[in-house]
């Protein structure tokens, strides 16, 4: 053996290592591929002769490191045995042997994880197959697949992430070293991994900017578009016709909704379409959601309402061109601001309202959206107020206008719609019932010209793509409460539906990135004549029951409402206002919630006075102010529980080591000589002053009935998470106070976040015993110890006395 050249950097699962050594031809080949390189020394004769002497001195320790390896140890001190005799030429392949050992354990470890995981992919595949009955082949065919991508693709991806962590930017003295020992050796003939990490390092890193600019631009990618995530492997035979029947089905409903919503938000029931349409197909682009049905909903075109069917500081209505203007400029904004909090995280301010007063505000929401109809079921009209229990005064006081035909119609197609719900409920249907709710009425107003009796209808509804515009910056001021309100309730009501459906079918929405997506709906939408747009239950749930798959049915739906205002508008001249009333009324319905008054009115009182603040401030005042008490609601009972924490007194069970609440259990024990208080809420600046006002209660409780002096105090700290500065420095003062008194204060149950922030603001230290225990019991066993220890000092101490005074 003439001299060694390289060594493999990673080991091979049976434990050997391959060597590969040059002959005198390759030398000379290698020697002749480098006329021109100059930066380096030629090395001399005897240089090599010397490198030949010690590759021969190592002869026996290079045929010990072919066998296999018995030992971790054995491998690292042979390997650095080596990399000792190889200093001289300072080719600093330490760190790199080291690698390949990390990097053989790490492959090691996946691989048996992975073994694991092909194990249980096949066990639910054999019981799927048993289940459905299916052939062998397509049984077969998933397995390989998986055994693919588990061992080919996904161990070749390993190995090149491995790679690419574990290289070092090489300096200028190690890439001269590994150009000599490439001059040496030749570099395109060698075999050994173990310099050529060294060479396939330098190329890499002159492309790491580049590298890392393309992982940046590809996370940006997935995680800003969603859709790339999925309609690359979308199943077209698989899914195409679910999503096809389902985005359909939607469609075909949300024609007649999208222009009973425009005719509640105070505009042309052609927004409605022009709403439904285009910014349908932006939503896949950026939602995470599969089923979520999005476009116009009440409640937020009741919002809209607000602004455009209010007057203008002369005290007339709006002109239809101003109406549309608000509605779009709306719709701009909300975009606008739905993006930000998408960008900024915000969607975690959802937690601060509790349930009860959501629920509050759309049972009385739905009330509203009710009222602003009547006026097309009635057959009369009245001045609408702000307040919404005046504009219920004064439909009643104005009931003499009352008319029957157009009441009897909307009771008619009200029942109409609700017959074909029970139809498709107890047969199993999908038959559309607003849409044929609609072209029935469109059939009867024709043919019998009801609007000779005093049924409005739609007239001429114009046909084509809505005209391209931007909003009319002419009153902001105005428009601006509502667009905060529109955001808040949009997002609301956008992340309710999609959390909702996402665990029915088994995966997780992502809530800023619903932000984004519904922003940018609303924001591109606003420059094709859309107003404000949100998730809607119904036809999400449509969507679910219809067998939609992905977003891929929310293109459908919007690709039919397309078809809709480009070819047939004009079917919709005779459309009743009346009908589409009704459908809005038979959605809006649902929206009445009071089953949930009773429920939260049977397990919590408070929640249930939650629920009916909201529901009245929202009915009586308004719908912005509404949402805004309903909110500081939800804070002020924040706020309370923070400053009003619950606390109580723990006793001992009879027999037993436990202690718990002496109000629920009252069979527990008082133990002698002590209070022992829970407090179930973190400790801080708000509710600090609360627990040293408890504590010194209950120690007058004690002093007054129980003859035993009072001699020590524990607080199980179990609900205390946090602690701050000021509640710190309330327990010190507390543990000076008892420790001057005579009292023994100890602490249980103390995570170790709080006893680190305990210890450091120096509350529970003491040189005489330890005040932090893992059960309150033996904080009550430490605190009798330690009285008896001050008994028998004391006693000690007398003596002492009697001693010198006797002398």
């Amino acid at each position: 053996m003439e001299r060694f050249k390289k060594i493999l950097k990673n080991m091979d699962p049976g434990g050997k290592i391959a060597i590969f050594l040059p002959s005198n031809k390759e030398l000379k080949k290698s020697e002749k591929k480098h006329p021109n390189f100059k930066d380096v020394k030629e090395i001399d004769k005897n240089e090599k002769e010397d490198i030949v002497k010690k590759s021969l001195e190592n002869e026996n320790f290079l045929s010990k490191f072919v066998k296999p390896i018995p030992s971790d140890k054995e491998v690292y001190t042979i390997l650095n045995n080596w990399v000792d005799v190889s200093s001289k030429k300072n080719f600093e392949f330490h760190k790199t042997i080291l690698n390949s050992q990390e990097n053989f354990k790490k492959n090691s470890k996946i691989l048996l994880s992975r073994y694991e995981l092909f194990h249980l992919c096949l066990a639910e595949i054999i019981y799927r197959s048993k289940e459905t009955k299916k052939n062998g082949i397509g049984t077969l065919k998933k397995v390989s697949k998986i055994h693919e991508q588990l061992f080919k693709t996904g161990l070749k991806n390993l190995s090149n992430a491995f790679t690419s962590e574990q290289t070092n930017k090489p300096t200028i003295q190690n890439f001269e070293r590994v150009e000599k020992i490439n001059f040496l050796y030749g570099k395109e003939d060698s075999k050994c991994n173990l310099s050529e990490s060294y060479q396939n390092s330098i190329p890499k890193f002159q492309k790491i900017k580049k590298k890392n600019f393309y992982y940046l631009f590809t996370w940006s990618l997935y995680r800003f578009f969603p859709i790339l995530t999925w309609f690359p492997q979308y199943n077209w035979k698989k899914y195409l016709k679910n999503d096809l029947i389902a985005g359909t089905t939607v469609g075909v409903m949300l024609i007649a909704q999208g222009m009973a919503y425009a005719k509640l938000a105070g505009l042309p029931p052609e927004y409605g379409l022009y709403s439904s349409g285009l910014p349908l197909l932006i939503y896949p682009l950026f939602g995470t959601s599969r089923h979520l049905g999005i476009g116009p909903v009440a409640l937020v075109s009741l919002l809209v309402s607000q602004v455009t069917l209010s007057t203008n500081n002369a005290g007339h209505d709006y002109s239809q061109n101003e109406k549309i203007s608000f509605a779009l400029l709306i719709a701009f904004c909300v975009g606008i601001v739905q993006i930000f909090m998408g960008f900024i995280r915000i969607g975690f301010i959802i937690n601060f309202i509790s349930h009860p007063v959501i629920a509050g505000f759309t049972t009385a929401a739905a009330f509203v959206i009710i009222l602003s109809q009547l006026q097309y079921i009635l057959g009369y009209s009245v001045h609408r107020s702000h307040y919404p229990f005046m504009t219920l005064f004064s439909y009643i006081s104005n009931i003499q206008k009352f008319h029957w035909q157009p009441f009897l119609f909307g009771l008619t197609n009200i029942f109409f719609m609700r017959l074909i719900k029970l139809a498709n409920k107890y047969f199993k249907l999908e038959i559309p019932g607003p849409i044929l709710c609609v072209f029935v009425s469109i059939f009867l107003t024709q043919f019998f010209k009801l609007n000779r009796f005093g049924i409005s209808i739609q007239n001429q509804i114009p046909k084509g793509f809505p005209d391209i515009r931007g909003p009319i910056f002419n009153e902001f001021t105005k428009v601006a409460p509502t667009v905060l309100t529109i955001s808040f309730i949009n997002f609301l009501e956008t992340i309710a539906i999609a959390s909702k459906i996402g665990e029915i079918h088994g995966y997780k929405i992502v809530p800023d990135q619903e932000l984004l997506g519904s922003g940018m709906t609303n924001f591109f939408g606003s420059f094709v004549c859309a107003f404000p747009m949100a998730g809607s239950f119904s036809r999400t749930a449509v969507l679910s029951q219809a067998g939609a798959k992905t977003q891929f049915a929310g293109i459908i739906t919007g690709v039919v409402i397309i078809l809709t205002y480009l070819f047939f508008t004009p079917l919709f001249t005779f459309l009743p206002n009346v009908t589409l009333a009704s459908i809005i009324l038979v959605s809006v319905v649902n929206l009445i919630d009071y089953r949930e008054a009773v429920h939260l009115l049977k397990i919590r009182f408070l929640d249930f006075f939650a629920f009916m603040i909201s529901l009245i401030s929202t009915f009586m005042i308004g719908v912005e102010w509404g949402i805004a008490i309903a909110v500081c609601v939800s804070l002020v009972f924040v706020l309370w529980f923070s400053v009003k924490p619950p606390m109580c007194v723990l006793g001992r069970i009879p027999g037993t080591v436990i202690y718990r609440d002496i109000k629920w259990y009252s069979s527990c024990i008082k133990t002698p000589g002590g209070v022992i208080l829970r407090m179930d809420a973190p400790l801080f600046f708000v509710n600090a002053a609360v627990l040293r006002k408890k504590i010194r209660q209950k120690e007058e409780e004690y002093l007054e009935k129980n003859p035993i002096p009072l001699f020590y105090i524990i607080l199980d700290c179990r609900g205390m998470t946090d602690v701050d500065s000021t509640g710190l420095q309330v327990l010190n003062e507390l543990a000076e106070k008892y420790k001057k008194q005579g009292i023994f204060m100890g602490f249980a149950n103390v995570n170790e976040r709080v006893r680190k922030l305990m210890q450091a603001g120096k509350a529970g230290k003491t040189t005489e015993t330890e005040r932090f225990f893992a059960r309150i019991h033996d904080g009550v066993e430490s605190a009798i110890k330690w009285k008896l220890f001050h008994v028998k000092k004391k006693f000690s101490d007398l003596n002492e006395d009697n001693k010198i005074l006797a002398r």
